[in-house]
């Protein structure tokens, strides 16, 4: 259960989190309902109504495709296996260290948040999407496999449920250029991190993005027919997580693509310096790398270089995404 001690705070006011029930949570000024036990605590106040309907419409998007969504015949044992296979959730998990607070911000359902819960020893991890479906199969799988060291909450990202300073490392995975002020969104979840503590982030980027755009612009003119060069479709995934891939990938209401400068630039902003990034701008990228150790961040043609390779390397075609990784000064 969620008690004063901890991190929860009003998104619309900032006042202090005063009880839950099975029907809602109570904060000093304002009280949300709770839904299939996740707070709910999406809010929409001061924001204009133009931004307002680009949020309206990524969440009513993933209400309809949750996203990745769960294999059918997920399993535990099979969850943490496959999730191991996946570099980048590995890694995390073997380096992050023990008792500290993560945060997944657009965390979708739940698979990074709850193999990160299942695998460290964290104090507590924090999953937060907008979509209360998504967070919905995010939730019943915590609860089926007993993962009680991970809480979902749904929430806008860019007003915030959790206190600033708060979180040892904040995660955010292909979400903000989802959203209709990229740059604004990565300056309020940095704040929610701790001085020393670290940022992922990872966006589409305008190069290695390319290969998906021509699959959209056949799927455009014959539907999934058009899709035969999508990789990822062809792998041992259900019915279910096709559609969801096909429809976040190819039909997505909101999308921006971002470079490894302009990311230099947020970071510079917001007193974060870089560490790392995936892909690596100098040298190889290797399987046990170590992610929070310093990095050369290379210059601007080290950096269109790495954009460039990421056209014709596969790790990066389906989804063309980058990450950076920053520590809070």
């Amino acid at each position: 259960m969620i008690n004063e001690n901890e991190d929860l705070i009003c998104p619309i006011d900032g006042s202090k989190f005063k009880s839950l029930s099975n029907k809602r949570i109570q904060f000093e000024n304002f009280k949300y309902p709770v839904k299939f036990g996740i707070p709910c605590l999406f809010v929409e106040k001061n924001e204009n109504k133009k931004n307002v309907l680009k949020l309206n419409n990524v969440k009513n998007f993933y209400t309809k495709y949750p996203f990745p969504n769960y294999n059918d015949f997920d399993n535990i044992e099979l969850f943490l296996r496959k999730a191991k296979n996946h570099h980048f959730s590995k890694l995390i998990s073997e380096q992050i260290g023990e008792n500290k607070k993560i945060l997944e911000v657009g965390c979708g359902t739940g698979q990074l948040s709850n193999f990160l819960a299942a695998t460290t020893f964290s104090k507590q991890v924090y999953g937060t999407d907008l979509s209360i479906n998504s967070l919905k199969l995010a939730n019943d799988f915590k609860k089926k496999n007993k993962l009680n060291n991970v809480k979902f909450l749904q929430m806008n990202l860019f007003k915030p449920c959790l206190k600033k300073n708060s979180m040892d490392l904040v995660i955010s995975n292909g979400v903000i250029h989802h959203t209709y002020n990229p740059e604004k969104g990565f300056a309020t979840i940095s704040d929610l991190v701790k001085p020393g503590g670290y940022l992922i982030i990872s966006l589409y980027n305008y190069l290695g993005r390319l290969i998906t755009l021509i699959n959209k612009f056949f799927y455009k003119i014959l539907g999934n027919k058009g899709l035969i060069f999508d990789k990822y479709l062809k792998s041992n995934i259900s019915k279910q997580k096709k559609i969801s891939w096909i429809q976040d990938q190819y039909n997505h209401p909101v999308e921006s693509l971002h470079s490894m400068g302009e990311v230099l630039e947020w970071f510079k902003k917001k007193e974060i310096s870089f560490v790392s990034s995936i892909p690596k701008i100098i040298g190889e990228f290797t399987i046990n790398e170590k992610i929070f150790d310093q990095k050369n961040k290379g210059d601007f043609i080290d950096r269109f270089n790495t954009e460039f390779e990421m056209i014709f390397n596969y790790q990066f075609k389906e989804g063309g995404l980058f990450t950076m990784i920053g520590k809070k000064y």
